[in-house]
């Protein structure tokens, strides 16, 4: 008899219920198909899963972390339900806390949580031991005779602020209040093994959500990024689609069906744009991944093709990220990279693959501790490695003299040159980009109160400072700038240094 079995097994069970008990506790999918829920239309009805609620229940098991972008009316409050209802009754001395937008929604969660459980067979249910008789808990709790409670409870301050946590799980984490402080004071009570599951439809840019969105997405935070579309659901069609953007109107369709993450004010990129090259993002399929996925391969290289490489540098510590791109001559993605390295491991890594690129020219930004990886690409002889020009103006003379940089210098002048290029090459259909990167940066790439090209969080900060867990980032961004000016032959940026 196994541990979780031996602490919910009955007396006097036979053989079939004995075995349906013993297959419940091992697998939550085979529990799923014991749980009723009631449905808008159908009233009272058995839990089936969809097949993109088992993609995600098996994340969920898969993971300690996960974040979930969705759509609205998901079925994801049901689906987290029945997994926490599994967890705590199957596994002894788990405590989980879903923490909500309000008192009246917690409510609602644990409702259908204690709707769940009291239509399971008598034999699979786990003894409830607080509470009234007949009200399977409290209103805000349910805890169970092997030592395991859920709790579902507002957002305040505090949440979060407790002993160890088996399963955190913040609801509607987008508009969630204090969702920062809920989710720093709860991180050290999960470091005992304990998993959470941030879940929200979005609700703009800059909060809680989409940073950790964001951040996920490139794999900065160690949360697994599910994305959930409408037209995943299969009784969701063109229909239902067209009634809801009727009665919600283009914008909150936009945020609450399609799950995007809508701005307003200065963004550098047209957000429509970005938005279609998002939503084609499936059309260019990954055929290979490298460091630990953060390596993207779209086109394998192209025999006599010229390719370049240019590369966001930073030291791979803290917040900030190292990025690049491979793009050939006329302007088609081949792969390209963001993550967080130290600088000797990008020059390896633009090394290996401009070499694998027939030679790729590889444009480094050279700024600071950008130094380092230009010396040690020139240190190891590779061949095609992009050079500044710099005029070094000599006393006395009237005429400076030209000197060679390695790498690409970046200066107030060619920033926004190449920033507005790369803008207008993806307004005008001149590159083709693939990078789901890029796409996240995009979204969060203003214009500042100096109308300078900042990602969000940036305005006001200098060059190289990481800001804060507010703060977003434009690696790949810069990354694909410098990649998109080099690869069109403009070999020469001359820069004039200072007296």
């Amino acid at each position: 008899m196994t541990k979780t079995i031996k602490n919910v097994v009955k007396q006097n069970l036979n053989r079939r219920q004995f075995d349906e008990l013993l297959q419940a506790s091992k697998d939550p999918f085979f529990f799923s198909t014991l749980i009723y829920v009631i449905h808008p239309i159908l009233g009272k009805t058995q839990f089936k899963l969809y097949d993109y609620q088992k993609k995600v229940l098996y994340a969920f098991l898969k993971n300690r972390f996960n974040i979930v972008l969705k759509f609205r009316q998901a079925g994801l409050t049901e689906l987290i339900a029945m997994y926490s209802l599994w967890l705590s009754m199957m596994h002894p001395n788990k405590n989980i806390q879903i923490i909500s937008i309000k008192d009246r929604v917690a409510k609602k969660v644990l409702r259908k949580i204690k709707y769940m459980y009291k239509n399971l067979p008598e034999h699979i249910q786990v003894s409830i031991v607080n509470g009234r008789t007949g009200e399977y808990g409290t209103a805000e709790e349910i805890i169970f005779s092997n030592g395991s409670s859920i709790t579902s409870i507002p957002t305040t301050e505090d949440a979060g602020r407790s002993e160890a946590v088996s399963l955190l799980v913040i609801d509607e984490a987008a508009i969630v209040r204090w969702a920062n402080q809920i989710w720093a004071a709860a991180f050290p009570t999960l470091s005992t093994g304990g998993s959470a599951i941030l879940n929200s439809t979005p609700y703009g840019i800059g909060n809680f959500f989409h940073k950790e969105w964001v951040d996920a997405c490139a794999g900065g935070n160690g949360f697994y990024p599910i994305r959930l579309r409408w037209q995943m659901h299969p009784e969701r069609d063109l229909a239902w689609y067209q009634a809801m953007s009727t009665a919600l109107g283009p914008r909150r369709t936009a945020q609450e069906i399609d799950g995007d993450f809508l701005t307003s004010g200065y963004s550098v990129f047209d957000l429509e744009t970005i938005k279609a090259i998002e939503d084609l993002l499936p059309d260019y399929p990954v055929i290979d991944k490298h460091e630990n996925g953060q390596l993207l391969v779209f086109n394998k290289p192209k025999k006599n093709m010229l390719y370049a490489i240019g590369s966001d540098v930073s030291t791979g510590r803290s917040r900030d990220y190292s990025a690049f791109t491979i793009m050939d001559k006329y302007g088609e993605e081949a792969a390209v990279f963001k993550a967080k390295v130290p600088v000797d491991k990008l020059a390896d890594l633009l090394a290996d693959w401009g070499k694998k690129y027939n030679n790729a020219l590889v444009a480094p930004e050279s700024n600071d501790i950008g130094l380092a990886v230009t010396s040690k690409l020139q240190s190891e002889g590779y061949r095609n490695l992009y050079y500044s020009e710099q005029i070094v103006k000599e006393k006395g003379k009237k005429k400076g003299k030209i000197q060679k940089i390695p790498g690409w210098l970046t200066t107030g002048k060619n920033r926004p040159v190449v920033i507005d290029e790369l803008e207008s090459d993806i307004r005008n259909d001149e590159v083709i980009i693939k990078d789901p990167f890029f796409v996240q940066e995009a979204y969060t790439f203003i214009y500042n109160e100096r109308n300078k090209a900042v990602a969000l969080g940036k305005e006001g900060r200098s060059s190289g400072d990481e800001g804060d867990e507010n703060t977003y980032h434009d690696d790949a961004i810069i990354g694909k700038c410098i990649t998109n000016f080099v690869r069109k032959g403009k070999l020469k940026t001359v820069v004039v240094a200072p007296q």
